[in-house]
């Protein structure tokens, strides 16, 4: 079941029963000025803040007692304080409090994180936040299903130490942009579309959300935030249920052509 609607999310969370959502994983507009097609993403701050405490209430509304809520945000140099302080909006309680650092590959291999700047006072921002929610902040996740497999040099010395052949994951995830690297040139506009979505996040990211949520087929997961659908492609790719909402309707579009 893949559901895609070309609605407000609000709008759309508000017409749904309580404990129906296993997961969601998303990242709402930043409010600091970028361009989302039709959506211009510019409010007051406590305006925005208001709009986001509204559609994390709806959000765990929905959401089942022991399910998962992964919010993705990034510091801003203006507000570095801005992911907590949306995060302070959310109903639920933090359980992991997650770094995304946001790598560059090149040939395979890490080359570089973030971006480069002609700042000569700001050091550039190469990461962004991740928190994860749960009602209680006790719920229990994939420990095994998130974890990386060892280097194949010291993977049988490791399994013969602690009698697995994995590393459980931290907190802190290096995961390479798609649209530079290795991974951009002729692919950004199979991965932006034609209207060219300034901020996606890669497909590895929500993939690390779903299996620490220990996600399974016959389960749900919605993105509120639909973008150019990178949460509905994951989901498709592991035989979960996906809806999402996106109110451009380009996007919208680009979202149907890419599950397609």
């Amino acid at each position: 079941m893949y559901q895609i609607h070309n609605q407000d999310c609000l709008d759309w969370m508000k017409t749904q029963a309580d404990d129906t959502i296993d997961i969601i994983v998303s990242s709402p507009p930043y409010n600091i000025g970028i361009s989302y097609n039709t959506y211009g993403d510019k409010m007051t701050q406590q305006d925005y803040l208001d709009w986001q405490k509204s559609i994390w209430i709806e959000a765990c509304r929905i959401l089942k007692p022991q399910g998962h809520l992964f919010l993705n945000i990034a510091p801003t140099r203006r507000d570095p304080l801005l992911p907590f302080r949306i995060a302070d909006q959310v109903p639920w309680t933090i359980q992991n409090s997650i770094v995304w650092s946001k790598c560059i590959e090149i040939d395979g291999h890490v080359r570089g994180h973030g971006v480069v700047t002609s700042s000569k006072k700001y050091l550039p921002n190469a990461h962004e936040m991740m928190f994860h929610f749960t009602e209680k902040g006790q719920t229990e996740i994939g420990i095994a299903q998130s974890s990386v497999p060892y280097q194949p040099a010291w993977a049988a010395d490791n399994a013969k130490r602690t009698g697995r052949n994995w590393r459980p994951t931290v907190n802190n995830w290096h995961i390479p942009y798609e649209t530079c690297g290795s991974f951009g040139g002729n692919k950004s506009k199979e991965l932006k579309g034609d209207k060219k979505h300034p901020a996606i996040f890669p497909k590895e990211l929500v993939r690390h959300c779903l299996n620490v949520a220990k996600a399974q087929p016959g389960q749900v997961v919605y993105d509120p935030f639909g973008g150019t659908g990178t949460t509905m492609v994951v989901a498709k790719e592991q035989g979960i249920d996906g809806i999402t909402t996106e109110i451009d309707i380009d996007y919208y579009n680009f979202i149907q052509d890419r599950l397609k």
